[in-house]
């Protein structure tokens, strides 16, 4: 009976002090802890759960978890914790430990990431690779510091086109439609074209396509075909714009209060997930354009001397928006310069 007794108080006296210490953590934290004294990370993305950039989290994750039994990472895909327009705040503030941050949303903390979607800057997917593994890289790192963000790889999202509900293969053929772009960068590069620009949730794209609240999107082969575009759109354009990225970054206090050998597994992990993921990016390019030829869309590619009209049309106009928008004018044009030279 006495043993009986002893056992029940020291379950209790377990539970007084390990569950109020985990609620504790976290209050003073901002990262779960679990009672083994394991941080839960919250990973949050707004791809499908197929897509190629969803796979690549869970990849890290692993990656991250075959190393430390010291951390858990998360993963929730498909807008689960955050859609991409309010997942770049909620990683800034603490909402969420990290995320895949699109550029065209993380300018309005970060302008310099404004240089990314400057239409026709880059001429190809190595172009923009070497951009990245450039100055460029430790510039855009100082920046989102600045902005309570610690990034730790890129990701690559796709090549970029237009779906629309009509064809569109001269620059004439903007005018008046309403096209989803995502971004300052976008809404200015649509203007100068003679669109419309709106911007709505990626999760939203699909039923406004469908309503004919919107006449097409800007995105990436692959989300058109993961979001199943084919189905409400029937014309595929490609303009030429080259390759999309996007930053997996972490909210900058959780991070400062990981273990330093844990931060070096989480950084090895993320130079690991970024190599993979331009493997399966280019591969998912092929494979899904082909997918949505297959399903019925017409793809037309813009030939050189139309697509030199809409470079003339938007690339002076952009370029002149990024450099206002970005306080450190020496960054900014270093940027620039370092497109220019990374061009082979």
């Amino acid at each position: 009976m006495k043993r009986g007794f002893t056992m029940k108080r020291s379950l209790r006296r377990f539970f007084d002090v390990t569950v109020p210490l985990a609620v504790v953590l976290y209050v003073v934290t901002g990262i779960a802890v679990t009672s083994s004294a394991q941080t839960v990370l919250r990973f949050g993305g707004s791809f499908p759960i197929d897509h190629h950039c969803t796979r690549g989290q869970e990849y890290f994750a692993k990656l991250v978890t075959g190393k430390t039994d010291k951390v858990k990472i998360e993963v929730y895909p498909a807008s689960q914790l955050f859609n991409d327009k309010d997942l770049v705040r909620a990683v800034s503030t603490g909402a969420a430990d990290m995320g895949i941050l699109t550029p065209g949303v993380i300018t309005g903390q970060v302008p310099i990431f404004l240089a990314s979607d400057i239409p026709f800057l880059f001429s190809s997917r190595d172009h923009v690779h070497r951009w990245i593994d450039s100055e460029v890289g430790e510039i855009y790192r100082e920046a989102l510091k600045k902005k309570n963000f610690h990034m730790i790889y890129w990701i690559d999202f796709s090549i970029f086109g237009i779906a629309s509900t009509k064809p569109i293969k001269t620059l004439e053929d903007f005018k008046g439609r309403r096209i989803r772009g995502v971004g300052e960068m976008a809404v200015e590069g649509l203007r100068a074209l003679g669109a419309a620009s709106t911007f709505i949730s990626s999760s939203e794209v699909y039923l406004a396509l469908q309503r004919n609240t919107i006449d097409g999107a800007i995105s990436g082969w692959s989300t058109f075909y993961d979001r199943k575009y084919y189905e409400v759109t029937k014309y595929l354009t490609d303009p030429g714009l080259a390759l999309g990225v996007m930053v997996v970054a972490m909210n900058a206090p959780a991070w400062e209060k990981l273990p330093k050998d844990v931060q070096d597994i989480i950084m090895a992990a993320g130079k690991e997930a970024q190599a993979w993921g331009r493997q399966e990016c280019e591969k998912a390019d092929s494979r899904d354009l082909e997918q949505l030829k297959k399903k019925g869309m017409e793809y037309y590619e813009v030939p050189q001397k139309e697509r030199e009209r809409w470079k003339e049309a938007t690339y002076k106009t952009c370029t002149e928006v990024f450099l206002k928008r970005v306080e450190d004018q020496g960054k900014a044009k270093r940027v620039l310069e370092l497109a220019e030279k990374s061009r082979k």
